[in-house]
């Protein structure tokens, strides 16, 4: 089975280093240009269904690279961003980034998911795309920060340095390929 996992474009608020989160902000005109480059890469990827966060910057991303496939797009609530609570809308400067994607630490903030929260909701919508789409060629449209779990899903955890350092580039689409007959794949505890 294969995946593609891509990002959404570029919103103002990437370009002005503001924690997004869970806060629907669209994509600005770089972030259409870039939906569009993806979709202009992938156009000969043979995809057979795209699942979408349900953030406009995301689905908007999905809806572009799909002008040149016509799949069906699955909203999926999963994918969406990391809910960084009291961050959310601040400068990635007041924002402790390494500590607050710490696996171990587990580190709890006021309104937010914790890191083993959002990995939990994306393995277990990896498993079921899994289970339910064997042999798909399958696109993920989704956003940085929950980024991280798709690829500790497909790679394993990072050792020797910080999940922060796990980073996708905004609509670059990366690929991903498991055996339909792998196990499904479980978070540390």
């Amino acid at each position: 089975m294969i995946f593609y996992l891509v990002r959404h474009g570029q919103t103002d608020w990437n370009a002005r280093e503001i924690v997004q989160g869970v806060t629907d902000i669209p994509l600005n005109e770089t972030g259409l240009a870039q939906a569009a480059r993806a979709r202009d890469l992938m156009k000969d990827i043979p995809l057979d269904i795209i699942f979408s966060s349900p953030l406009i910057r995301a689905y908007r991303t999905a809806e572009i690279i799909n002008e040149a496939h016509g799949v069906p797009i699955i909203t999926e609530p999963r994918l969406r961003e990391r809910n960084y609570g009291i961050f959310e809308a601040q400068s990635y400067s007041v924002y402790p980034g390494v500590l607050f994607w710490d696996y171990e630490r587990n580190v709890e903030v006021a309104n937010a998911e914790t890191v083993k929260e959002v990995f939990a909701r994306v393995y277990e919508c990896l498993d079921d795309i899994r289970r339910e789409y064997p042999g798909k060629c399958v696109m993920l449209a989704m956003h940085g920060g929950a980024a991280r779990a798709v690829h500790c899903y497909f790679n394993g955890m990072p050792e020797g340095r910080p999940m922060k350092s796990i980073f996708t580039p905004n609509a670059e689409p990366i690929r991903f390929e498991i055996a339909d007959d792998a196990p499904a794949v479980t978070p540390l505890p």
